[in-house]
């Protein structure tokens, strides 16, 4: 999943969420569901670029309604030591 761009993986979620820092596509593949988060608002961005690949993967999941909102993926990222995709510079 990491390797679809965000042009790619659009056509294909099933589920979308969106908030001020980010997009996450829930996409059915082998073994449930995985989100693809796009963290554009991070860096003043309004949208992530079409050829972008995914800041995080998430998955898999056996339902499309078990993934959080990208702030609170965010979130849950710096609680739990990954803070390094804050600083990336895109």
């Amino acid at each position: 999943m990491r390797e679809l761009t965000y042009r790619e993986a659009e056509v294909l979620a099933r589920r979308v969420l969106v908030d001020g820092v980010g997009e996450g596509l829930v996409l059915e593949g082998e073994g449930g569901f995985y989100a693809l988060y796009y963290f554009f608002g991070l860096w003043g961005r309004r949208a992530p670029e079409p050829e972008e690949v995914p800041d995080w993967v998430e998955g898999p999941r056996p339902t499309p309604d078990s993934f959080l909102p990208p702030y609170d993926q965010v979130q849950w990222l710096e609680r739990h030591g990954y803070t390094l995709f804050v600083n990336e510079s895109k």
